[in-house]
């Protein structure tokens, strides 16, 4: 796992940490030597995680569990001001914590859009903001950004997800070039179709079936690729073959692309009843 990298004695922050990909995530990076900084909206969640790990064997000191809603700005505040004082700096954060919304984009109040980007978007850039000076001054520093094939192929049924995930990507290039002065390396994960309970916490689900049906990379796997991406200072990695084939595919042959989602879309979303225009009444027979 190592990668030329050693994690013993690193200064971790995982975001969205009690659950899912985070979670895993966390969890490899604590078993590994690093002390950790899990962060999640819910105490008890991260209470259940860090018992877990310390009934698994992991030294107490290594886990550091600080409950925060990202999107509000005292919280944030109270995350990074904790970090400082206990740890110092950071070698790694794991910029992880996110929502979907699953439907057609006509059908949602335009809350959905706003929160969608709230956290997805917003609360991403102001923990990089937050995070860079503490980065600054760690060791080998990695900023790592949960990106998505999303970012690289929008998904109908997926539309505010979709375009978050592409806001993030921008966002990532602009800082990977600004943050070289800082010495601080800069990572885009692309999970693809993972096996996490990300559908459950969307704020919005329309979904005949549930995406989880494409899943096929559990949430360890993608954890052990992330880190080994981080080792081996990649720019960005787009995980699962399928996630591959579809960002590959769309680059080769978009418009065929196209057809088979608008396919894809009939079949699992009850709220698009037609990808047709319909004839006038004038032209129908």
């Amino acid at each position: 796992m190592s990668h030329r990298r050693s994690w013993n004695d690193t200064r971790a922050l995982v975001t969205g940490a009690s659950s899912g990909l985070g979670r895993a995530i966390a969890e490899h990076l604590v078993h590994l030597g690093a002390t950790v900084v899990l962060t999640g909206r819910s105490a008890a969640k991260l209470d259940a995680v860090a018992h877990e790990l310390l009934q698994s064997g992991a030294s107490p000191e290594r886990i550091i569990t600080v409950a925060a809603d990202l999107t509000v700005d005292k919280d944030r505040q109270r995350l990074f001001d904790e970090i400082a004082n206990r740890l110092g700096a950071l070698d790694l954060v794991v910029n992880n914590a996110g929502v979907g919304a699953t439907g057609q984009f006509d059908t949602h109040d335009p809350w959905v859009l706003r929160r969608v980007f709230e956290i997805n978007f917003f609360a991403m850039a102001e923990v990089c903001r937050a995070a860079q000076p503490l980065l600054s001054e760690g060791t080998a520093p990695v900023m790592v950004v949960m990106g998505s094939v999303n970012a690289r192929r929008g998904l109908p049924g997926r539309a505010e997800y979709s375009a978050s995930k592409f806001a993030v990507s921008g966002f990532v290039e602009s800082i990977r070039i600004e943050w070289r002065r800082f010495g601080i390396h800069v990572l885009q994960v692309n999970p693809g179709f993972s096996d996490t309970p990300f559908d459950d916490n969307a704020v919005a689900k329309t979904a005949r079936v549930s995406v989880s049906e494409w899943r096929t990379m559990p949430a360890d796997a993608v954890a052990r690729a992330t880190l080994r991406a981080v080792a081996r200072r990649k720019r960005e990695i787009t995980l699962t073959t399928r996630g591959r084939l579809l960002v590959f595919m769309n680059r080769l042959a978009p418009r065929f692309v196209d057809w088979g989602l608008s396919r894809w879309l009939l079949r699992h979303f009850p709220d698009a009843p037609s990808l047709h225009r319909k004839k006038p009444a004038s032209q129908a027979s």
